[in-house]
């Protein structure tokens, strides 16, 4: 079962990374599961050679948070689409080449949602 997880993530992280901008790495692992719900670790990862400023991150699908709170260290825009946080852009740029950050959720499903990255700022 996990390997059929992992697979899955990956391969909607591969084609997620595939139609957007690739200046950011998206991955995501599996923290816990119980019951058909399951909490999910994310890296967003500057692959590119410029410091991003800031980004959208869109929540393409499979995502269904059972309260605002089951998603943190990103600040929520709005129709599933969410922004780096305002306190890292503020801090000089917020992903440096090769550097990171690190969101996390609790999805009301067994499976990873898929996310992808646009708007981004340099």
């Amino acid at each position: 079962m996990f390997k059929k997880l992992l697979f899955f993530t990956l391969s909607f992280a591969l084609f997620a990374l595939a139609i957007c901008d690739n200046s950011i790495k998206i991955t995501q692992t599996l923290s816990s599961a119980w019951e058909g719900h399951s909490t999910w670790n994310v890296v967003l990862e500057n692959i590119g050679d410029r410091t991003i400023f800031g980004a959208t991150i869109v929540a393409e699908s499979g995502l269904t948070l059972e309260k605002p709170e089951n998603l943190w260290s990103l600040d929520p825009l709005g129709n599933n689409r969410y922004a780096l946080p305002a306190w890292l852009c503020q801090n000089g740029g917020l992903l440096k080449i090769n550097g990171t950050h690190t969101f996390g959720y609790t999805n009301a499903q067994p499976t990873a949602a898929v996310f992808s990255v646009c708007d981004i700022k340099y």
